[in-house]
């Protein structure tokens, strides 16, 4: 009977390894995985005192219909706590937090608070149905074709993927329908002007950053609009407000590269070109 117990204790033990094995909490390791796998990755972002979080953990995840559709991704479980960077870029305010994401980090959906089965079982089903994030996105603004926020996540991509072409069409959407969100409207119209910055006619890069300026003179990246705005200037051979422009806010970048490329356009305005 002792052996039997021991026997049965030892199972029970092996098969919470095997469960608890099957999340990952690297979210590095996830991309790598992820992409060599051509799969999505799902995110289980928690709090250690989050008591949501615990009943997700005990009893949603381990749920048999819910952990035959997570087996389809990679899994990581993360600390939010201990991933503010992560927290910022995903935009996760509170806990628990599910991110689907793609291999190479893009974001594809969320679900915020305690998810149900059913919550969860819907949304990998729709992710599931898709071969990639484009696909996905296509789908989704097919189906919510006034969505501004869908076309810029679209945008995105394709910017990332140097698809300048689909990226400027897919934020000149997003401008379009995002006129009731004033902050989605900024942001397409940042990256409308990047992409025209490194992949359209100089002297419209020109006036495109100078009608951003002036169209949001209170933005938060008002600097940075201004860095390009000058390097724009340089690049059309308007050297003398390049260097004006590029002077006035070298001292107020904040971000490495940023300073890296501002003293990087001046020394080649000092040398002539």
């Amino acid at each position: 009977m002792f052996r039997f117990t021991l026997l049965v204790l030892s199972l029970f033990f092996c098969s919470v390894l095997s469960a608890e094995s099957s999340w990952g909490n690297s979210i590095q390791k996830g991309f790598e995985t992820a992409k060599q796998e051509q799969k999505f990755i799902i995110v289980d972002v928690f709090a250690d005192w989050c008591t949501y979080c615990m009943v997700l953990e005990k009893e949603i995840f381990p749920d048999p219909e819910v952990s035959r559709i997570l087996d389809q991704f990679v899994r990581v479980r993360l600390d939010g706590e201990e991933f503010p960077n992560l927290r910022k870029k995903y935009n996760v305010e509170g806990y628990p937090t599910i991110l689907f994401l793609d291999g190479d980090g893009n974001f594809v959906t969320k679900i915020t608070g305690l998810a149900t089965k059913e919550d969860i079982l819907n949304i990998t089903k729709r992710i599931l149905q898709e071969p990639n994030l484009e696909s996905f996105l296509k789908t989704e603004i097919r189906k919510d074709k006034t969505n501004p926020h869908l076309h810029f996540r679209l945008g995105l991509l394709y910017f990332q993927n140097k698809e300048y072409a689909k990226a400027e069409e897919q934020f000149t959407s997003s401008i379009q329908k995002s006129k009731q969100i004033p902050i989605v409207t900024e942001n397409s119209h940042f990256n409308l002007n990047l992409i025209r910055t490194v992949n359209g006619p100089k002297d419209i890069a020109v006036s495109s950053w100078k009608d951003f300026i002036q169209r949001y003179p209170n933005s938060k990246r008002i600097t940075t609009a201004k860095l390009y705005y000058g390097i724009s200037l340089k690049e059309n051979g308007e050297l003398k407000l390049a260097k004006t422009i590029l002077t006035e806010i070298q001292g107020k970048l904040t971000s490495d590269s940023d300073k890296s490329i501002c003293e990087e356009t001046l020394n080649q305005i000092e040398k002539g070109f």
